[in-house]
């Protein structure tokens, strides 16, 4: 039978160790699972004590670098150990190897990417060590923030996330991996005004509000900034404005964008900024959610913003 392989990435003391950790002490995942094999690239403060290792059936290997897991090196490990599923604490300084990603055999299929991500240190790593997070989070199905408190932003969080990696589910948790309810953050315009002007700088929280909420905003005058992002092929009256999210450098960038209808595309160009106004409606998506569309009532040039990147804080 092929042993399923659970890779988990993060900074160094984002809480890797403890999630393999409770992972093994969860009867439910557990269930059927005689030996499981870990293959560690880093080793933090929380360790694999030899008891904990003989109580719940595991055992371990060090690596140095990515490097050392070769094919031949997969072979021999199976040949050694013959586990049921093998769990990948990686180093978070390192990109995920193409081997990992594309190139395992189908005896050790990878069949989930976790990501643990410490939300104490989030805002400071986002600014300043975008890129290692990017390579980190960009192939992740599921995302754990934790060490999270009652004032931790979820836009914060969950709007770079989704920015590096849009089908990421993310979970919060508190310290010791108690469950935590987030309060959404303090949000700089009022979703109750007559109109909500959506300034430059406040975009992409409106945005992943939007996403996360759009029922809030069901009929809601708006006034939007952006640029005409991206034509929508057989319709003259609708196009999509949006603005670019950095993911991890500035030539590499995710569009947060919405669809805008009842304006003379015709009329308008390519790339260039407008200010729109309009009413917004919900309308169904085919996974069974709802997007946002703003039915245009204004619309006419902008200069766009001295910075034409959004941000989450």
């Amino acid at each position: 039978m092929p042993a399923p392989v659970y890779l988990f990435t993060g900074f160094l003391d984002s809480g890797k160790t403890t999630l393999i950790k409770d992972t093994l002490q969860d009867p439910q995942f557990m269930n059927g699972i005689e030996r499981t094999l870990i293959l560690c690239f880093e080793q933090g403060e929380v360790e694999y004590t030899n008891e904990f290792l003989d109580k719940h059936n595991c055992f371990i290997e060090f690596f140095d670098a990515s490097t050392e897991l070769t094919l031949e090196r997969i072979k021999e490990l199976d040949t050694i150990y013959h586990p049921n599923q093998v769990f990948i604490e990686y180093n978070g300084s390192e990109s995920v190897s193409e081997l990992l990603l594309n190139g395992m055999p189908d005896y050790w299929p990878l069949v989930q990417i976790l990501t643990t991500v410490d939300a104490s240190t989030f805002q400071s790593f986002i600014g300043n060590l975008r890129n290692l997070l990017f390579e980190q989070l960009r192939y992740s199905d599921v995302v754990i923030c934790n060490r999270c408190t009652e004032d931790t932003s979820a836009t914060l969080l969950r709007g770079n996330i989704k920015a590096i990696n849009k089908r990421a589910q993310i979970f919060y948790e508190g310290e010791f991996g108690k469950p935590i309810e987030l309060k959404e953050g303090f949000l700089p315009f009022d979703k109750n005004a007559k109109t909500i002007d959506i300034k430059d700088d406040d975009y992409g929280l409106w945005y992943m509000d939007a996403v996360d909420h759009p029922d809030s905003y069901e009929d809601k005058k708006i006034i939007l900034r952006g640029k005409y992002a991206e034509a929508i092929p057989g319709y003259d009256h609708s196009f999509i404005l949006g603005r670019q999210a950095m993911v991890c450098c500035a030539q590499d960038t995710s569009l947060c964008g919405i669809t805008v209808t009842g304006v003379k595309v015709n009329e308008m160009t390519l790339g260039d900024w407008y200010q729109i106004e309009g009413n917004l409606k919900t309308v169904p998506l085919q996974n069974g959610g709802k997007t946002l569309v703003v039915y245009a009532t204004a619309a006419q040039p902008y200069h766009g913003p001295e910075d034409e990147y959004v941000y989450f804080s």
